[in-house]
């Protein structure tokens, strides 16, 4: 009978260590390719959207890099619209009027600010010294509603416009471009 040696005969400790270390590094990559991570950079809302979440950007599109949820119908005042949650660290929803299978408006309601730092939270008094030229209408003063709006552009073409809740006097939404109500 052959001689066998002690590391051909039973996988040494450091073998198993190596195995396994790379099957928990293929599941990560596979892992982060699903769902990728959100940087700092794309938490950040402008006119155009939110990072990957861009306005004109399709349902498809949007699914494939995992940043909504499953899409429902949305305001019945609206037969063709549809919405869907965003994913996190965001909070909020993508809007497609219309039946169009692009985005068409977003609905922040956490996870991102704007670049001169105004976010779900902010007092009016923060989001008029960072847009002084915005036109703001107080909780209570734009029938029909309740809310508050810093309509940022002008309110006939917002492109980007704060909700501010009544109650708390404090920012409750990032609207891109614009506030979607439904009854």
């Amino acid at each position: 009978m052959a001689k066998l040696r002690i590391g051909h005969r039973y996988p040494s400790v450091l073998a198993i260590a190596a195995v396994s270390i790379g099957v928990v590094l293929l599941a990560a990559r596979a892992d982060s390719s699903a769902s990728p991570l959100i940087s700092k950079q794309d938490q950040i809302v402008t006119p155009r959207g939110i990072g990957h979440l861009r306005i004109g950007t399709t349902v498809s599109s949007l699914h494939r890099h995992h940043l909504i949820r499953g899409l429902r119908p949305g305001c019945e005042l609206d037969p063709g619209q549809r919405v869907a949650r965003l994913r996190p660290p965001l909070k909020g929803f993508a809007i497609f009027a219309d039946g169009k299978n692009r985005l068409s408006s977003l609905s922040i309601t956490g996870g991102a600010e704007t670049a001169k730092h105004i976010g779900i939270g902010s007092t009016p008094k923060e989001a008029r010294a960072a847009y002084p030229r915005a036109l703001y209408n107080p909780p209570g003063t734009f029938d029909p509603f309740a809310e508050g709006f810093f309509w940022i552009n002008g309110i006939r073409h917002p492109k980007m416009t704060f909700v501010v809740d009544p109650g708390s006097n404090e920012i409750s939404a990032i609207d891109v471009p614009a506030p979607s109500f439904c009854e």
